[in-house]
């Protein structure tokens, strides 16, 4: 999947939780930066010559558990370290569902998790833009209803204002994932 795509699904968990749980905005925009963390291994692939190492060596569940106790170790918040799990395996999940799969327990076992999506494919490439428009208007709409007190949802008003939501969340939340993109290209992560 591409990084707007994962940005997008870690946006929309974050937003879940930050529903959920009355959790504040950073933990939203810490999933989504966290969604993209393992394909730093592509970059140690094709950049930095590691050899075929993209989807196994940062693809699995020890290498989060590693920067679970990293994130913990340095900032001793467990909200954060929640915040990093919720990102990044939303990661694991999304590319479980590509032709490609994630070996969730590499280099232990051959456990390959994979599914029917094949990206050099046209109607993968549509239903991802599809997954990225539904995952950008749920997380702007569960951000906006927690803010606003919907009046009767099947009033006149209360489905005009649904649909001002929907649209006003969908734009809020592609910005947030296009800004968490041109971060992480700007640190030369990807």
């Amino acid at each position: 999947m591409r990084l707007l795509t994962h940005t997008a699904f870690g946006l929309f968990l974050g937003t879940v939780f930050y529903y959920l749980f009355n959790l504040d905005i950073g933990f939203i925009l810490l999933t989504g930066f966290a969604a993209f963390l393992p394909d730093i291994d592509w970059i140690m692939e094709f950049s930095w010559g590691f050899g075929s190492v993209h989807r196994k060596l940062l693809h699995n569940v020890w290498f989060l558990t590693i920067l679970v106790f990293l994130v913990l170790f340095l900032f001793r918040e467990l909200i954060l370290v929640l915040a990093v799990i919720v990102g990044f395996t939303s990661h694991l999940l999304i590319d479980s569902f590509t032709v490609t799969g994630v070996y969730w327990l590499y280099p232990i076992g051959k456990y390959h998790l994979k599914g029917p999506f094949s990206m050099s494919r046209a109607e993968s490439k549509s239903i991802e833009k599809y997954l990225q428009t539904a995952f950008f208007t749920s997380s702007g709409l569960l951000f906006f209803a927690r803010q606003i007190l919907l009046p009767g949802v099947f009033s006149y008003e209360g489905i005009i204002l649904i649909g001002a939501l929907l649209i006003a969340g969908y734009y809020l939340f592609k910005a947030f994932g296009k800004v968490l993109e041109r971060i992480i290209r700007g640190l030369g992560l990807l």
